[in-house]
């Protein structure tokens, strides 16, 4: 439990450290109050009917007439508190087993010292019963019959005192842990949006506000600047590669040139297949570290064109590519992008398997599933996640007779996939095989204004 606690939000946790003793007291302040109550009330009503009898007693004791005394004691009756004169006689032998919890006791309790008193179920002069008689004089005695305990009120004056004082407590507490929550949490809260969205190569140069408390302007300098750091290594990492990558194209079509006017058959042919594979390496890097793919616009395209024109580019320099699938589909998406991540998978098929098969199918809830189909060899089932990394090749699995390259392709195919919310999945087919399965969702979930993201600068999502 206390590991939830101190792994849960801060604004609660600041709110439950203030709030909670606070309201632990008025629990047990009402359960207190609860215990005491009937007690309470018992004890005020007791008090004030003992304050009215004694009253009662020093008016009759003072009256000079039997008109005064009748009228103090009817004045009495119409005050709920009925009585009536008996012998002094009553007073000579209180009866027993009157319950404890007979208001006559609590009565009797609160009741000067120097008075005579007596409990009777019934009087011989009286018409009264289960009354309390008390003496006035020597010669006197009125006898008594309370009214019972008014019925409990919802609430009492003593518990909205209560409540006020709690009120004028807690709320000033929890306003202010509230207000301490929100100064902490809510920037924290916005700094995780903004990391959320952030881009390394795109966007402000300092995303993150520098406002608030001290700590929090503290934090928000050490982000800013870490991302600048971060974006300053990146440019760079990005600028040299490609720096590198477009000088080795001089000395390549050097190489090129001398190698074609060579008169040795076999090695001009191994020399210029060595050229190409260097130089379609060079092209896939510039291809990742490329920002211009990322501007392109999402547009509606026929899906079935886009693929057939892929599938006849392979066609025409001799692969069998062929397509299945509806001939009319309009989707919103990057054709361009969209384009080159089918290209790679057909020709990662092309290079393993010879052939390839693309397939387009649209299921019922309107997403969209793109799948390419070959009869190679296959992936280990530990490399499927492997291989959409940049830069690592799988050339345990997947032996090509040509060049492997600096393994982009895939990571391209699954950052353009991604960009588009999609997701690629790489499945083994039985008995043996490979399916480059694209998954897009349905066209009005798809983003008008998709961003691609650069993983080497980093790479746009797309091209």
């Amino acid at each position: 439990m206390s590991k939830r606690f101190r792994g849960g939000s801060i604004r609660r946790q600041i709110v439950a450290l203030a709030i909670g003793p606070i309201i632990c007291l008025v629990i047990l302040s009402a359960i207190s109050d609860w215990l005491l109550r009937e007690d309470l009330e018992s004890i005020s009503y007791a008090r004030a009917t003992a304050s009215k009898i004694e009253s009662i007693i020093d008016l009759v004791r003072a009256s000079t007439s039997p008109g005064q005394k009748a009228a103090i004691l009817d004045a009495s009756a119409r005050t709920g508190l009925r009585v009536e004169e008996v012998a002094v006689a009553e007073l000579s032998q209180s009866e027993t087993g009157i319950s404890s919890e007979d208001v006559r006791h609590t009565v009797q309790e609160n009741l000067p010292v120097g008075f005579t008193t007596s409990f009777r179920s019934e009087t011989a002069t009286g018409s009264l019963r289960d009354v309390l008689v008390v003496g006035v004089d020597e010669n006197r005695a009125l006898a008594f019959l309370p009214a019972p305990p008014p019925p409990d009120a919802w609430i009492s004056d003593h518990e909205v005192i209560i409540v006020l004082e709690l009120m004028g407590l807690v709320l000033p507490v929890a306003l202010l842990s509230l207000y301490a929550a929100r100064v902490i949490a809510a920037p924290l809260i916005e700094f995780a949006k903004a990391a959320e969205t952030l881009k390394p190569d795109d966007g402000p140069d300092r995303p993150f506000k520098e406002r608030g408390a001290a700590e929090i302007r503290t934090l928000a300098k050490s982000l800013n600047d870490m991302r600048s750091r971060v974006r300053h290594m990146i440019d760079d990492r990005t600028r040299m590669l490609r720096a590198i990558s477009h000088d080795l194209r001089t000395p390549l079509t050097r190489l090129r040139l001398r190698v074609e006017r060579s008169t040795q058959p076999e090695l001009k042919a191994a020399l210029l297949k060595d050229i190409s594979a260097l130089s379609d390496m060079i092209n896939d890097t510039l291809t990742y570290l490329s920002k211009d793919m990322a501007s392109e616009k999402p547009v509606n395209a026929d899906l079935p064109s886009l693929l057939a024109t892929v599938c006849s580019d392979f066609s025409d320099i001799g692969f069998n590519v062929t397509y299945t699938g509806p001939e009319r589909f309009a989707y919103r998406c990057k054709p361009r992008s969209l384009a080159r991540a089918v290209t790679n998978l057909v020709e990662n098929s092309t290079k393993f398997a010879g052939h390839a098969m693309v397939e387009l199918s649209v299921p019922e809830n309107g997403a969209v599933r793109i799948s390419v189909i070959d009869e190679g060899p296959g992936l280990l089932g530990s490399l499927r996640t492997l291989v959409l990394e940049p830069f690592f090749k799988a050339d345990t699995a997947r032996t090509p007779a040509s060049r492997t390259g600096f393994g982009l392709g895939l990571s391209i195919v699954d950052d353009i996939v991604r960009a588009h919310g999609g997701t690629l999945e790489l499945l083994n087919r039985v008995p043996h095989g490979l399916l480059a399965q694209i998954e897009l969702p349905a066209a009005g979930d798809v983003a008008s204004d998709a961003t691609f993201n650069s993983s080497a600068g980093e790479l746009a999502h797309a091209e």
